[in-house]
């Protein structure tokens, strides 16, 4: 196997531990950290990992996901580009994976020493999928790093960092949520995401989202927020993002790109698409 080194030079326990079967495109000087990018093909099997937390987000494909573990909640849900999961150390069990491009971390734990972070705390997430925009800012921001070789042990640390504070804000938000608040289903989110995609140019409107799903604004703003930690907008923009990445990496022009998700200004879609990917469209430029 061949042993991965940290971007300052030393040998890295959680990337050794990877490399075998991910590509690792780097690891914090520590060695507690690891990034990766990675094309994964449908598959089913044995999850989890004694020591490790992992956080996968998907970039490109998606379908329906399980995971069955016996101690702690299963989850069955269609996994959208955008959305992410979240396993525990010690979490284990089977899973059914669609074939999905994903960026993650794995986090070696106990390499962690003391920390604030509990891991009871982060329970809660692992029953569902999400979708944050600060956990996928930080991720692009990493993935863009990584391509213009500029990824540095201290931004590495830094990110990670930043992704398990915001972990921990979203594992105690659904006790914040009011009682009315019922998450949307999985086929509301299907339903939803069919109607963005299908009306990309549109200046689309939360009525009309909300009407898309036959339900009032609050009802989807509430839902949407419990589903997935985003108001309508947030979710909109985030959409229509991925969507333009892929099309700049097939060497589509800037301009034509925002144009073809209804912004008639490039500065305008540039600032979107900066705060969503964490890098400049030109940066995603096949």
């Amino acid at each position: 196997m061949p042993v991965h080194r940290s971007i300052s030079g030393s040998n890295v326990t959680v990337a050794q531990q990877l490399a075998a079967t991910t590509p690792v495109l780097g690891s914090n000087g520590a060695g507690n950290l690891a990034f990766i990018h990675h094309h994964f093909p449908a598959s089913a099997g044995a999850m989890g990992h004694p020591t490790q937390l992992r956080l996968a987000l998907v970039i490109k494909g998606g379908g329906r996901l399980q995971q069955i573990c016996p101690r702690g909640a299963a989850l069955d849900a269609h996994w959208h580009i955008g959305q992410f999961n979240v396993v525990l150390p010690g979490q284990t069990g089977t899973y059914s994976s669609p074939a999905v491009e994903v960026l993650g971390l794995a986090i070696d734990w106990p390499a962690l020493g003391p920390t604030a972070v509990n891991l009871p705390t982060l329970a809660p997430l692992t029953g569902a999928l999400h979708r944050d925009a600060t956990v996928s800012a930080l991720l692009h921001a990493l993935w863009a790093a990584s391509r213009s070789g500029v990824l540095s042990d201290e931004l590495l640390h830094a990110c990670g960092n930043a992704v398990l504070d915001r972990l921990v804000q979203m594992a105690q938000r659904p006790a914040a949520l009011s009682a009315g608040a019922r998450v949307l289903s999985a086929a509301q989110m299907k339903r939803l995401t069919e109607y963005i995609d299908a009306a990309r140019d549109v200046r689309l409107t939360v009525p009309m989202m909300a009407d898309a799903l036959g339900m009032d604004d609050t009802r989807l703003s509430r839902g949407l927020q419990a589903a997935a930690g985003m108001s309508p907008y947030q979710f909109l923009v985030h959409r229509r993002m991925h969507w333009a990445r892929g099309e700049l990496e097939r060497g589509v022009s800037v301009m034509r790109v925002a144009q073809s998700v209804g912004y008639a200004n490039a500065s305008k879609f540039s600032a979107a698409y900066r705060r969503v990917m964490g890098c400049a469209p030109s940066a995603s430029l096949g």
